[in-house]
């Protein structure tokens, strides 16, 4: 793994200077993240009118893990 995440997953207890929060605080937040996440996807769901069958189309390249971290690099 190379970048910000990579990096704050070999030393976590240098994500303060990296991301602006403790590792602990960082793996809430993601933690929070990937919930509401799912909670989004389940409403979309419910009001979404299938052309394609569930599972298809592109997939995702960026984890929420890796998204959180990126704002925060962003942020910072």
């Amino acid at each position: 793994m190379t970048g910000p995440l990579g990096r704050i997953e070999l030393y976590p207890q240098k994500s303060k200077r990296l991301i602006g929060i403790k590792y602990e605080d960082f793996m809430t937040l993601v933690a929070l993240a990937e919930k509401r996440h799912l909670e989004k996807q389940a409403e979309i769901e419910k009001r979404k009118i299938r052309l394609i069958a569930s599972g298809g189309g592109r997939k995702v390249e960026m984890t929420p893990k890796e998204g959180v971290c990126l704002c925060l690099v962003d942020l910072r």
